[in-house]
Parts: C-alpha cells; structure tokens; sequence
C-alpha cells in the first residue's frame, strides 16, 4: 500500500512536485525574512549603542531629568578619576566619556563677518588620545565622505548635509556658538578636516564631532562629562550583566 501510494505521488505531479516547491519556497522566504529582521534589529542596537546608549551609560540624576536639553552644567565632574575607579571594579568593560552639547556654527567670509550659520548637535569624544577606541566605536572612518579625520587639537568633523548648506568646505574656519557649564557664553574657532555621513537623518542634519579636550576646554568644563558610556567586550550586549 505505502509503494503504490508513493508511485501515485510521484507520477501527479499536482499532489508531489509543486507541493514540494511551494513548501519549499515558503520556508526559504520565511528563514530569509527571520534573518534579515534580525540583522536589522541588531545593526540598530549596535547603533545605538555606539552613538548614544553605551551598553551601560553614567550620568548625574540632574542631567537625566533633562536630557534633553543638554544641562551641561549638571554634568559629571573629575570623570577621570570616575572612569579609573569604574576600570578597577569592572575591568572587562570599555568606559570612554563624551559631551552632548547644543549651539551655532558660524562660517566666515574672508573678511570675518558671518557669511551662513545654523544650530549644531555635537558630540564630544576622545578623538585623540593614543589607544583610544572611539573613532571605532563612532564609525568615523566609514562614515568618512571627504576630507580626513581630526588629527590634532581644534579639527572637527561635519555632517555632510550639515556642511553643503552652511557652504563650508574642508579646511574652511568655523566658530562654536555656545554656553558655558557656568552659564557663560562659549565662543571657540575650529577647522573642519572633513566631512561624515551616517545615514541616519538625525545626525546626518546638523551634526559635528570634536575632540573632548577642545570642547572641554570651550565649554569650561575641565576634566568633566555629560555622560560616561561603558561597553562590553566585542561590543555584544549583555542583558544581566548591564543590569
């Protein structure tokens, strides 16, 4: 009986073959989906926590009621010293400091008097400093489009879009408009070295990324923070141990 129920299964074509083929290709679509919306979930996570979450973030309870409004004078102090305590008791995780910060950038004219500007989001991280991770951890070098990344004090990196509508070219002076951690005003001349693109809209608008001693320094906030972010090893993110 089992013989000639598979003979009849395999001269129908309509009950054997595109029966198979139709499993098939529903099986293939779905495994494909499944893993395509993982890869999009976890590219998003890793985003996310490169350019803003961490996978652990410090911050003073000031600064977190509102955030959003960049309070930088509710910000970390001696993050320095915050950050070596924080390697001696979790040694296995990455702890980098970094400042949000909120203003005007304005472009010259050759005779020094404003010739375009527009409000700026920036983001201050260790640039610099020998063995420092964040330039892979911001992607900088993908996200590179021209110029090169700072190499020394006062250099900045540009949104692209940000960038072409200011009309500023690489090399071209432009002028931090901001507050002071004391409420004072900020003014401090750059030099854009180049010019990213993340592909993401909200960075991609008006975004610029300084080293932290030069906005530290512009700001007046020595030794100081918005936030300390930690990550773990390979960036993969831990649940319980983030917790």
């Amino acid at each position: 009986m089992t013989r000639f129920l598979f003979k009849g299964l395999l001269r129908d074509r309509n009950r054997s073959t595109f029966p198979i083929i139709i499993v098939l290709l529903g099986v293939a679509v779905s495994v494909l989906m499944y893993c395509f919306m993982l890869g999009v979930v976890d590219d998003a996570l890793r985003s996310n926590a490169r350019l803003d979450t961490g996978h652990a973030k410090i911050m003073t309870r000031g600064f977190r009621e509102i955030s959003r409004q960049l309070p930088n004078d509710l910000g970390l102090t001696g993050a320095g010293e915050t950050i070596r305590s924080l390697e001696r008791e979790y040694p296995d995780m990455a702890w980098t400091p970094r400042i949000r910060f909120g203003g005007l950038l304005d472009i010259p004219d050759d005779q020094g008097e404003t010739k375009t500007q527009g409000p700026a989001f920036g983001i201050a991280a260790d640039l610099l400093s020998p063995g420092s991770m964040e330039t892979e951890l911001l992607n900088l070098e993908r996200a590179l489009i021209q110029g090169r990344l700072p190499e020394a004090p006062g250099e900045i990196l540009v949104s692209e879009e940000f960038a072409r509508n200011l009309d500023a070219g690489i090399g071209e002076t432009a002028t931090l408009i901001s507050a002071t951690s004391t409420g004072s005003m900020a003014i401090q001349n750059f030099t854009i070295a180049g010019t990213i693109r993340f592909g993401m809209d909200a960075l991609d608008r008006n975004t610029m990324i300084a080293d932290i001693e030069d906005v530290r320094y512009a700001l007046d906030m020595p030794d100081g923070a918005s936030e300390i972010l930690g990550f773990f090893p390979n960036l993969v993110y831990d649940d319980e141990r983030a917790s």
